[in-house]
């Protein structure tokens, strides 16, 4: 089956040379963009002369089954709010609650142009089942916490083991494992090293929260080039070294971190020491909503005025972590419109007032600064057509 975008008004490409192409169109077969041209066909045709077209977004960071606890609890300090509120409710939570919950976030972030997301929680069979079902793309690990517990550690590992074999009865491509670690303080030294060596026996990601609160201690045997590491306000100078030699990825989570007043990652240091950062949205609850246009403005602003420096994080810096950047920390042929690259698309409304005045030098300040998830009209994810 091919499917052949028409005469789009601008193509936001992605790729090396950051191109926008306009009046083009975009060739798909089966996964895969095949071309990138004029007066290209197939044989479903879809009109996207009133559209811009964008990679999908890449949420770097989630815990999709939490969204019914959004809005629960707002405007506490850090460890009241986890420890009076939040963590008590969770155990009150069903799986059925955390299924349900978890297919509204992937609805939310369908509708709101994302296309693949990086997941850590209980229930992370029913998360796989509803990606295959809705047609999106993840990589999911199951939250382990053990606690220096090596009872619970067992059946931690039992759970992931348990995940696994899952997902090979699954058979979906768009869905991948992770490993999931919780944090290096909620889990031992041992589980920390064996999370990497496992990660490479199934060639799977390593997804931990690292210096969310404050800095922590993990052993360097944990890092490698297939660990996202989730939020690190709190890196030291030789953490910070260490990360980019091991090439660790990291999941930038803005809105998270300022509504819970738990730092700011000082993003510019880790870009100019080479470490390739992502965009996350943390949780609904941490963040009250998972569209990542708003991430990206958020991000963008919070190193303004951190670094005080408005040139701290340009648009197109950011955009690049939503996009590019995400791709590459999940390792994934996305991110970009370029041929033999999945066809992870979204489509947006070009007559939008938020992409107002529609010029071509403005499209990506747009795409950062103003727009929000209404201005996306459809989602393409793995050549497929689902919103």
């Amino acid at each position: 089956m091919t499917l052949c975008l028409k005469n789009c008004r601008f193509i936001v490409t992605q790729d090396a040379n950051r191109s926008i192409l306009e009046n083009q169109d975009i060739l798909i077969e089966g996964n895969q963009i095949k071309q990138i041209g004029k007066n290209l066909s197939a044989v479903r045709e879809i009109d996207c002369s009133q559209q811009i077209i964008m990679p999908g977004l890449i949420n770097l960071h989630t815990h999709a089954g939490m969204f019914f606890l959004r809005g629960l609890s707002d405007d506490l300090p850090y460890l009241q709010w986890w420890e009076d509120v939040i963590w008590p409710t969770e155990k009150t939570m069903t799986m059925k609650d955390k299924k349900k919950g978890a297919e509204a976030s992937i609805k939310e972030m369908i509708q709101t142009g994302t296309t693949c997301f990086l997941d850590m929680y209980e229930g992370s069979e029913d998360v796989a089942d509803l990606v295959k079902q809705y047609g999106i793309r993840a990589s999911i690990a199951y939250g382990m916490i053990d606690i220096n517990d090596k009872e619970k550690s067992k059946i931690e590992w039992d759970r992931t083991e348990k995940f696994k074999n899952y997902l090979k009865k699954l058979n979906c491509s768009r869905v991948k494992l992770a490993v999931g670690p919780n944090t290096s303080f909620t889990c031992s030294e041992e589980t920390l090293i064996r999370s990497q060596k496992y990660a490479q026996e199934n060639n799977a990601l390593v997804h931990i929260h690292i210096s969310e609160a404050k800095r922590d201690d993990f052993p360097i045997d944990l890092l490698g080039d297939n660990v996202v590491a989730a939020h690190c306000c709190y890196l030291s100078e030789e953490d910070i070294k260490i990360f980019s030699e091991k090439k660790v990825s990291i999941a930038h989570c803005p809105r998270s971190n300022m509504k819970l007043a738990s730092g700011v990652m000082p993003l510019k240091k880790y870009m100019d020491a080479g470490i390739c950062v992502g965009l996350g949205t943390d949780s609904s609850v941490s963040n009250n909503n998972l569209d990542m246009f708003e991430e990206m403005q958020t991000a963008a602003l919070l190193q303004k005025v951190h670094f005080k420096s408005a040139t701290a994080a340009t648009a197109q810096q950011i955009l690049d972590l939503a996009t590019i950047n995400g791709a590459k920390a999940l390792k994934l042929s996305a991110g970009s419109i370029e041929q033999g690259k999945l066809a992870d698309i979204v489509l947006l409304d070009a007559n939008h007032s938020l992409i107002q005045p529609l010029k071509k030098d403005r499209i990506v300040s747009h795409l950062v600064y103003s727009v929000n998830g209404s201005c996306v009209q459809k989602v393409i994810v793995d050549g497929k057509i689902i919103c």
